[in-house]
């Protein structure tokens, strides 16, 4: 005889909702049932606690610009929907991101980019009751892309933190100004808060353990706290461009993105000169585990079965045996300058750890498979 899972205590139901950390698998657990919808209370998930429904770009001017060009703050979710475990050897899964335009709309999104939406006929609906879902990473966006006053360098990654702020339910809101130090916003504040300390500038942010997270240039690595200050977590790892952070299974990875000049680009500039522009592509990943008790980064030789994705304005990792692929050590990467020269496609790139090689997406049909169009079986073409 099946087991009624309606039935379940109240208590084991208590413990199973405390494990997921994700408002979608919440959503899921009380859409099961009237048993279990009744057994938890609904979670406010709005990241917006006590904050503004608009926010102004940062400013290192102390006063607040009530003339200024204010813009909505998005949630965007990333998704890998997977076939049916009998399946899983016949049909690709599909990774996806989806979340509001400016506007409000749900849309598709490309994965890796925070400005691209992916065509698709409307209306449609997607029943994820029906579908196997990973919740892979969330992104925020602020933004009007629809704006002619938008302007994306004034803007780097946002990432929101839900925290306590004396003693009350709140987010923390952290980016990178255009100078290159971190911007602040906290529930309840007026304006950003530009953090003056910047030995060198900052690269990427992101929310590990709960705790707002920053790597500079050099690859020093702070935690923000609440009354603004700094606590170090990792000291510094000279080389490469960029560095980017990366939760991967509970750890926290520094990849280190080294680039080469593929070309030179002569612009006018004006009636009296003229200027050089140069294109550049990835040369190499480096990528490092944080070593949380000693405070620096550890070099890794092999990423092992993990797939790192680099996008835009957000980063994850995913397992190789998730993605139906036979083996991981890759990184999968927006490659701004394909992108910006060839109008068609994704712009997404595969860097293989193992030979130390960069390739186009569409040279791995494998991967291509993963973004778009979507696969049949999801139903939406």
């Amino acid at each position: 005889m099946a087991a009624d899972w309606s039935q379940l205590p109240k208590d084991l139901l208590k413990l199973i909702s405390k494990k997921l950390d994700s408002e979608f698998y919440q959503l899921r657990f009380r859409s099961v049932c009237s048993s279990w919808r009744s057994s938890i209370a609904p979670k406010n998930h709005n990241h917006h606690l006590n904050l503004p429904s608009k926010f102004q770009f940062p400013s290192e001017s102390n006063n607040s610009n009530n003339n200024a060009s204010t813009f909505p703050l998005s949630k965007r979710t990333i998704f890998l929907v997977t076939p049916s475990p009998s399946q899983l050897q016949t049909l690709n899964p599909w990774l996806i991101k989806i979340g509001p335009d400016s506007r409000g709309c749900s849309c598709l999104w490309n994965p890796l980019s925070h400005d691209k939406q992916l065509p698709i006929r409307s209306p449609q609906l997607i029943d994820f009751n029906q579908l196997s879902v990973l919740v892979l990473g969330q992104e925020f966006v602020i933004g009007d892309f629809h704006s002619e006053s938008y302007n994306s360098i004034s803007m780097k990654k946002v990432v929101v933190c839900d925290t306590l702020l004396n003693g009350n339910h709140g987010s923390i809101l952290l980016t990178i100004h255009i100078s290159g130090k971190l911007a602040v916003f906290r529930s309840g504040d007026e304006q950003w808060t530009i953090i003056p300390e910047m030995p060198t500038p900052y690269s990427d942010v992101c929310v590990f353990n709960g705790r707002p997270i920053a790597v500079d240039s050099t690859g020093r690595t702070v935690a923000v706290g609440q009354d603004l200050s700094l606590d170090l977590v990792a000291e510094a790892v000279f080389g490469g461009d960029t560095k980017i952070l990366v939760e991967s299974d509970g750890e926290l990875l520094l990849v280190v993105k080294y680039l080469s000049c593929v070309t030179q680009q002569t612009c006018d500039y004006d009636a009296d000169g003229i200027y050089q522009v140069g294109l550049y592509s990835v040369a190499r990943f480096v990528v490092f585990r944080l070593d949380e008790k000693e405070k620096k980064w550890v070099e890794l030789t092999n990423l092992g079965d993990k797939v790192l994705f680099l996008g835009k304005d957000c980063a994850f990792s995913v397992s190789a045996s998730d993605l139906c692929m036979q083996k991981g050590n890759y990184v999968i990467f927006l490659n701004d300058v394909d992108r910006n020269i060839f109008l068609t496609g994704l712009g997404i790139n595969v860097f293989c750890m193992d030979k130390c090689q960069d390739s186009p997406l569409f040279n791995f049909p494998c991967w291509s498979k993963l973004f778009w169009p979507p696969p049949e079986w999801v139903g939406l073409r």
